[in-house]
């Protein structure tokens, strides 16, 4: 087996949501996202972890993780947040998956196939309040959506629901997509409807006006994106490996490819068997630190394909046997998803799920 390995903590996320639970409302819901195999933290074993946390319910993105969800033994409300075909509209249905619906052709099929089937369709209403991506949007849209919802008593209408956009930027446009969601709760209930509301994720669940009957911690639960509680959450990711080469280089010498660094001293390099066909970013060149004995060592030359080297010149005794860790902590040191997007410029999200599948991943209590 590999030396590179992903270690997954189930204890810290269960501990991030438990940390959460503490700020939410005990009336207020908590639906957990545990969509792209949770955040690249293992789904199935999540939603174990989180459901004896506390989680009320499970969010994915698509049919094929609310299933595989249900084959893990997770019961309960499981929200599929995306949009979908009329393949996988059937399957959520013989899931007893809740499905996002905000097209009346969606309805249709989910009622002929709770009909066929002899089962009762669920399903949560998608409001477009801004986001513009799924979701039914406008009042003459809504009003023509609930009335095929009443044509197909077989589909529940069990929550209805909207996405804020940059609840985390913009507080002006987050309270105009409040009061259409408001509105569009407001025709919902006087068709007729009585369904779960719910709005908040990771950026905006801590805000009481925000909250309504559920929130959804995404991010939050893998362990960063609300800076209110950044002294609560904690990475669940460690990504571990070992050297295969310790080499000195003269002052002068060059390392990688395009001859990127030069070093300025004798220099200790030491080589690391994990590259860019690991989904270690290739951005991270000359840039990432790693840790080595629980201290910090930079990247130097250019990330490859399959190999990463660090100067490690002051760090005494170092070894072929020293553990290395590129992401998570190591002593009193920690290197955090966070740190790596900012040096990349992108998000931590990205930086959790881009690991390859050439990585194994073992998840620890």
């Amino acid at each position: 087996m590999r030396d590179t390995i992903m270690r997954v903590s189930a204890g810290t996320v269960a501990q991030n949501a438990r940390a959460i639970r503490r700020h939410i409302p005990g009336n207020v819901r908590m639906m957990c996202v545990v969509k792209a195999d949770a955040y690249g933290h293992d789904a199935a074993r999540m939603a174990a972890a989180l459901s004896r946390a506390g989680a009320d319910a499970f969010a994915v993105a698509i049919v094929e993780e609310a299933e595989a969800l249900r084959r893990a033994g997770i019961g309960g409300m499981i929200l599929i947040l995306g949009g979908g075909n009329e393949d996988s509209l059937r399957r959520a249905v013989r899931a007893g998956a809740s499905q996002a619906v905000y097209a009346p052709w969606m309805l249709k099929i989910m009622q002929d196939e709770a009909r066929r089937a002899g089962l009762r369709a669920l399903a949560h209403l998608k409001v477009d309040t801004g986001m513009s991506r799924v979701g039914v949007r406008g009042a003459d849209d809504l009003a023509a959506l609930l009335d095929a919802w009443k044509a197909c008593p077989d589909v529940e209408m069990e929550g209805a629901f909207t996405h804020f956009c940059v609840a985390d930027e913009d507080p002006e446009f987050t309270l105009l997509q409040k009061r259409r969601f408001d509105e569009a709760l407001a025709a919902v209930r006087a068709a007729g409807f009585h369904p779960i509301a719910h709005a908040a994720a990771s950026s905006a669940m801590l805000d009481p006006a925000l909250q309504y009957d559920m929130v959804r911690p995404g991010i939050a639960l893998y362990g960063t994106g609300v800076p209110r509680l950044a002294g609560e959450l904690t990475g669940a990711q460690t990504l571990s490996t070992r050297p295969v080469r310790l080499q000195w280089i003269k002052a002068g010498d060059t390392v990688g490819y395009g001859r990127t660094f030069t070093a300025e001293r004798d220099t200790l390099v030491m080589t690391l068997p994990i590259g860019y066909g690991d989904g270690y970013p290739r951005l991270l060149s000359n840039r990432a630190p790693v840790l080595v004995k629980g201290r910090r060592a930079r990247l130097i030359g250019r990330v490859c394909m399959d190999m990463v080297m660090a100067d490690v010149t002051d760090i005494p005794g170092v070894t072929l046997e020293d553990e290395v860790v590129l992401l998570g902590r190591q002593g009193d040191e920690r290197i955090t998803a966070d740190e790596l997007a900012e040096l990349v410029q992108t998000i931590p999200y990205e930086i959790m799920l881009g690991f390859s599948a050439r990585i194994p991943v073992r998840v620890e209590d």
